[in-house]
Parts: C-alpha cells; sequence; structure tokens
C-alpha cells in the first residue's frame, strides 16, 4: 500500500515537473516570438509559436495573428485574433490598432480600397467597435479623388453605423453623388428626394434636379421621350436652379421638335433664349440653330 502512495506521488511530482517545464518552455517561446517581431521578423517569430497554434492561451493566438497580418496573410490573420478574442478580451484594443494603424498607412499611400477592407475587418472582428468617423474620411477621400464606387461602399457602411451625426448629414449628399456616378440613379433618385422634401434647401434641390437631369438625359439618348419629358418638366415646374432650366427647356424642345410639334418647340426653344440675356454658351448656339430651322420650315 505504501509502494503504491509512492508510486502515485512520484508520478504526480513527474507530472508537475513536466507541466511546469511546458509552461515555462511555452512563456519562452512567446518571449522570443515578441522578441522577433520587434525586428520584423514574423516567418521566425511564427517558428516559434506555430507548434501552439491550438493552444487557448489568448496571448499566443494575438502573436499569431499578429504575424500573418504583416504577411498579409488576413484569412488567418483574422482566424487566430477571433480565437483570441473568443478567450479574452485583453488584446482587443491592440487589435483595433493594428488595423487602424494599417489603414491609415494604405491612405496615405493612396490604396482606399485596402483601406476599406482593413475597416471592414475590424467590424467582423469587433462589431462594437464604432470606426464611423474612419469610414467618413475614407469616403471623402475617395469622392474627391473621383473613386466613387469606393466612396459608395466607405459611405455606406459609414452611414449603417452612424446616420445621425453632424458628419453623417454632411457626408449622405457625396453619397447620393457618387451613387449617381457610379449609375444607381435609380436609387440616388430616391434618397436625393427624401433629403429634399426633409430639409428643403437650394443644395438639396440643386443635387435632386442634376440627378433628375441626368436621369431624363439617359431616357432621351435612348429615343424614351415620354418618360424623358416627364424629368425635365419637373425641373421647369420649380424655375430654379437656373443652371440646369435652360438645359430642360431646350431638351424639351428637342423632344417636341422629334414629334414635329414645331409651335410647343419653337415655345421652348425661345425660353431658353430668354433665360440667356447675353447668349454664351454651346446651348444657346444649338438653340439658334434649332430655331432657325423651325422658321425656315413654317
Amino acid at each position: 500500500m505504501n509502494q503504491h502512495i509512492k508510486t502515485l506521488l512520484l508520478i504526480s511530482m513527474v507530472f508537475s515537473i513536466a507541466l511546469l517545464t511546458s509552461c515555462a518552455q511555452k512563456e519562452e517561446r512567446i518571449k522570443n516570438a515578441r522578441t522577433f517581431i520587434k525586428t520584423w521578423n514574423y516567418d521566425r517569430a511564427l517558428t516559434e509559436i506555430i507548434s501552439y497554434r491550438n493552444d487557448k492561451n489568448p496571448e499566443i493566438q494575438y502573436l499569431l495573428g499578429y504575424c500573418y497580418l504583416k504577411k498579409n496573410e488576413f484569412e488567418g490573420a483574422a482566424r487566430y485574433f477571433e480565437n483570441s478574442l473568443s478567450e479574452s478580451e485583453f488584446f482587443k484594443d491592440s487589435i483595433i490598432r493594428i488595423y487602424n494603424g494599417l489603414a491609415q498607412n494604405a491612405i496615405k499611400i493612396n490604396e482606399p480600397e485596402r483601406a476599406l477592407f482593413l475597416y471592414q475587418e475590424i467590424a467582423k472582428l469587433v462589431p462594437e467597435y464604432e470606426q464611423a468617423n474612419n469610414l467618413f474620411i475614407l469616403g471623402d477621400l475617395n469622392f474627391e479623388q473621383g473613386n466613387y464606387l469606393s466612396a459608395v461602399q466607405a459611405y455606406q457602411e459609414a452611414l449603417r453605423i452612424d446616420s445621425i451625426s453632424t458628419q453623417a448629414k454632411e457626408a449622405r449628399p457625396k453619397f447620393i453623388r457618387s451613387l449617381a456616378e457610379t449609375g444607381s440613379l435609380t436609387l440616388a433618385l430616391g434618397l436625393a428626394t427624401e433629403e429634399y422634401e426633409k430639409l428643403k434647401t437650394a443644395a438639396n434641390l440643386l443635387l435632386l434636379t442634376e440627378i433628375k437631369f441626368t436621369v431624363g438625359k439617359n431616357f432621351f439618348d435612348a429615343g424614351l421621350f415620354d418618360s424623358a419629358q416627364v424629368y425635365f418638366e419637373q425641373i421647369t415646374e420649380h424655375f430654379e436652379p437656373k443652371s440646369f432650366l435652360d438645359d430642360a427647356y431646350f431638351y424639351l424642345g428637342e423632344i417636341f421638335l422629334k414629334r414635329n410639334m414645331l409651335d410647343t418647340a419653337l415655345e421652348f426653344y425661345k425660353k431658353v433664349l430668354r433665360l440667356n440675356p447675353y447668349e454664351k454658351g454651346d446651348i444657346i448656339k444649338k438653340t439658334k440653330e434649332r430655331i432657325k430651322e423651325i422658321e425656315e420650315k413654317q
């Protein structure tokens, strides 16, 4: 019996020593990995800790994710970061900071698509993190550079998070304009109409009119004159903004000219001239040509 107890104690002692040794080795590997990370040697850092990839230690999972992220292996990085966060939120701020830093670097070197991807990765890993500000900045950058599709993606994600702040209100017209520029005219028109009905500002009316004119012009170019007429007439009903009135009257003249309704066409062409007393610009030149054509036919 005593011999049996001694055997059990010996086994327990050996197991404890092995466990302590294993823990010490693990801590040493983590320390080594951090040392290699500081010198940007991510492959060597991975060599130190990759054998612990199934370990639930949040620090190991975080370091694995960090190395893969720095190697641009985003899927692996996200997987290990997710493992770390599932065990503990201790490294949450560090994970957010890493992705934000990489996104800011991408913006500095004019890679907005990469920045957007990185912000989206943060959103997947830490859904509660409020990063609308970053996305609005990214949307503005793309908008100013004419990267409208990327602007739409950034604004859309930002407005999903924040739709009521001053920043959101300032971004919404640019989001709508970006939608129009990418050909999403139906959605842009709907949103622009909502904005105008809600605020009734000159800026909102200008944006709404611009989109209506584009839609009308597209119908006109496609030979769908009835549909085009609807949008051009909506513009002329407001009698403003004046920057689109003369163009709308001109195309209404064109529509009625194609229908051979010369008197009505002439009436619209003359409205174009009345809006432009100085009679300068291409639209005036075309209008005068049309008036001359009609007068010669009559």
